[in-house]
């Protein structure tokens, strides 16, 4: 019999495509940032909640690795699915040096990936297909590639760092291992003793590891041929950081009101929008972070961006996630008046509540764990539930940090 046809029979036309099907041509770099892959997958590990401990499901995981090099040059971990944020935080990291993310780790190996890639190789998912995304490739002059349908192997250096990352997490303890199989009776939730922000730090400790483990193809260390070939790089980095990561965030067209931008019915406010009033159609490009609704930024005249924050600053920083949570949860009330100052209340009481909280469902550990990451988003705002009057008039006072606007 064919063998082609018994695979197909046995394990599915996947299967028997992916041993069967030729493959064409090289995927080949010989620069460092040549070409970067960038994917996702679902991690094979159960996290619990920094609260109570209890499970809340699997994490998911964004890498980018270098093809010339090996090298791993970014990641993100989130409990949210894949999206044009987890593309652009990871795609951040990957661009920036990584100097202040080893001294948080206490690391002393070296991780020297830095720098803008030349081309990006991405599957056909919609978070690579959005507008923005596209937008912001060829704003900062970076070659956009898809993989063709139906060929996993164009994607094979990234899709063997996944699978060599997840031999790893299997070695944690809650893993779910590769397939209900290899799992066996092992009891992943009842054995599941890390948080998000555990792992988040194991899996960068771990991606140092594998940056300084000799590697098969290479005969050397992904560290030792960067080094190598340095001097080849193609890549530099973006002289304004946070306009290149602004850049990749997902955003909405709106327009300049007199009393602000408007952006899920809640008000925003910058001077720098006073001159754009009823110019023109009013409209302009407004970016925005899920993970933390106090702040966005508006695109004005030659793309430079404006910072605007809440017109109402006694509205406490939340997540999209949580805000839309909560105006649910005033429908269903029956609570009615200006979205900004229900959404406060809301919020507030509800916070207070999870505070006091006891044997939370896991959808409900879930979810408060996702509005906790809110807090490492943006301490300075996180940590402010509004402006309060300040005299500062007597020199004997204490000084505090303050936002700079």
């Amino acid at each position: 019999m064919d063998a082609r046809a018994i695979a197909k029979a046995r394990e599915g036309a996947k299967a028997a495509r992916q041993k069967f099907a030729p493959v064409v041509g090289d995927n080949k770099a010989n620069r460092p940032l040549e070409v970067v892959q960038i994917d996702h997958t679902p991690a094979d590990i159960i996290l619990v909640d920094s609260f109570e401990r209890q499970p809340i499901g699997r994490p998911w995981v964004t890498l980018a690795i270098d093809v010339a090099t090996r090298m791993v040059t970014g990641y993100y971990t989130s409990l949210e699915a894949p999206s044009r944020l987890s593309v652009a935080l990871c795609l951040t990291q990957a661009v920036a040096p990584k100097a202040e993310l080893l001294a948080e780790l206490v690391c002393n190996v070296p991780w020297p990936a830095q720098g803008k890639p030349h081309s990006i190789h991405v599957d056909n998912g919609r978070d690579f297909r959005s507008h923005a995304f596209r937008s912001a490739c060829a704003e900062w002059g970076i070659d956009l590639v898809y993989r063709p349908p139906g060929s996993p192997h164009f994607g094979g250096h990234i899709e063997r760092l996944i699978g060599t990352m997840m031999g790893a997490v299997h070695l944690l303890p809650g893993t779910t291992q590769s397939s209900v199989v290899a799992k066996g009776d092992y009891d992943a939730e009842g054995m599941a003793t890390m948080t998000l922000s555990d792992f988040d730090r194991w899996f960068a400790l771990e991606i140092c590891r594998y940056n300084n483990s000799i590697h098969s193809s290479l005969g050397c260390t992904p560290v030792a041929k960067w080094e190598a070939l340095s001097a080849e790089m193609m890549g530099d980095i973006p002289f304004e950081m946070e306009a290149f990561r602004v850049s990749f965030l997902p955003s909405e067209l709106r327009k300049v009101r007199r009393d602000g931008i408007h952006l899920f019915q809640i008000r925003y406010w910058s001077d720098a929008l006073a001159g754009h009033i009823g110019r023109g159609d009013g409209k302009v490009v407004v970016r925005y972070d899920p993970r933390d609704l106090s702040v966005i930024w508006v695109e004005l005249d030659g793309g430079r961006y404006a910072e605007a924050r809440y017109r109402n600053l006694e509205m406490p920083p939340v997540s999209l996630f949580e805000y839309r949570e909560a105006m649910k949860k005033a429908r269903a009330l029956g609570k009615s008046g200006s979205n900004e100052l229900v959404l406060g209340e809301l919020i507030r009481q509800q916070r207070q509540i999870e505070a006091e909280s006891r044997g939370l469902t896991k959808a409900e550990r879930r979810s408060r764990e996702r509005k906790g990451a809110l807090k490492g988003t943006n301490s300075a705002v996180a940590k402010t539930e509004g402006l309060r009057a300040i005299d500062t008039g007597d020199t004997s006072r204490p000084l505090f940090k303050v936002e700079r606007w």
